[in-house]
């Protein structure tokens, strides 16, 4: 009663009937599972089946590990979803054209995004695990530079995802920058002002047959319309972006702090059976005629997975960098006994 009025985490461990007390009192009571009593089996919160002390040590590693892992699902899924708002937030902004229609979203969120999810669940204990100080009750889940991370990586996700949007009118149909800004203006631009625009929406529209062709809006706004090759191919490149860099935001995150040269991806050889599943996944969507109809996407080029890699690639830097100012502001604690031991060695 006293170490807890202190603010401390007590455990008991007992196996009699005078036990019962001060394990009930405890934060957690430990009793013996074959010489225990019955009485304190019942006063106690966790029963040792074997009677053997080390069960407890591999207990807690355990424990350890799953809070560890579920933290990284929890930031992994939250970072993704702050990066799908800020790429809506952007284009709106903007005023762009609809950079990823609800039905994308909800593709990345329901299906894409679960694989890679479920995977970090599986990831292995870090080294030195056990040398780390106990978690205090007042310990946040998710302390204030972690939300600083969460928001400089979703805020890069959103933007190479807008970013890849743009590029692909730009460079594939000729749209300039304000032009795109001022889509909505398109019917009323100057003939000297649209021509490229036209130009592309021309080569376009001839690609468009049956009712889709006719349906159509003419001249230059016909790049714009949702029945439009040009804007089913700058969305297939921007939700493409962003199952790749999600995909890669899960390597960076099987562990929190600890750079990737430490703990390598292929720790968890489950990540990398999700990350071919996340990405078998949006393949089926872009190149099976029927689905990609479904979400109003086109299929890739091996150039345009090149422009997708090289928006997506850099998250990893970004990420490698807020680690290390991550472990700079928030070392690790060291149990007392284990930090002897290293300045004796």
């Amino acid at each position: 009663r006293m170490l807890g009025k202190l603010g401390e985490v007590t455990a008991m461990t007992g196996d009699g009937v005078n036990d019962a007390p001060a394990l009930r009192q405890a934060a957690i009571g430990v009793a013996m599972g074959i010489t225990g009593t019955e009485v304190s089996k019942e006063a106690a919160d966790m029963v040792l089946a074997d009677d053997n002390f080390a069960s407890i040590v591999a207990a807690v590693e355990e424990g350890r590990s799953i809070y560890a892992n579920m933290k990284s699902f929890i930031h992994y899924l939250i970072t993704c979803n702050i990066g799908e708002v800020i790429a809506i937030l952007l284009a709106t902004v903007m005023g762009l054209p609809e950079v990823l229609s609800p039905l994308h979203l909800l593709w990345v969120n329901l299906v894409t995004d679960g694989p890679p999810a479920t995977a970090l669940g599986f990831n292995p204990a870090e080294k030195g695990i056990m040398q780390q100080k106990p978690r205090g009750y007042s310990e946040q889940l998710i302390p204030g530079f972690t939300m600083v991370r969460f928001a400089l990586t979703g805020i890069y996700i959103g933007v190479v995802c807008v970013g890849a949007f743009i590029q692909t009118f730009m460079d594939q149909y000729g749209v300039g920058f304000k032009q795109l800004m001022a889509w909505t203006s398109c019917a009323d631009w100057e003939p000297e002002r649209a021509s490229a625009g036209a130009q592309a929406a021309r080569g376009v529209l001839k690609d468009m047959a049956g009712v889709a062709g006719r349906a159509a809006l003419p001249g230059s706004c016909g790049l714009f319309s949702d029945l439009s090759p040009a804007k089913a191919k700058a969305s297939s490149m921007a939700l493409s972006v962003l199952v790749v860099v999600e995909c890669i935001r899960a390597f960076a995150a099987i562990s929190e702090k600890q750079s990737l040269l430490r703990v390598p991806p292929w720790a968890n050889p489950y990540l990398g059976l999700g990350m071919l599943a996340q990405v078998g996944l949006h393949a089926c969507i872009l190149y099976i005629p029927r689905l990609s109809d479904m979400f109003k996407v086109r299929p890739l080029t091996k150039a345009d997975w090149a422009t997708v890699l090289y928006w997506s690639a850099p998250v990893l830097l970004l990420e490698e960098l807020l680690k290390l100012v991550h472990r700079c502001l928030d070392p690790p604690q060291l149990v007392a006994g284990d930090t002897g031991r290293r300045s004796r060695s």
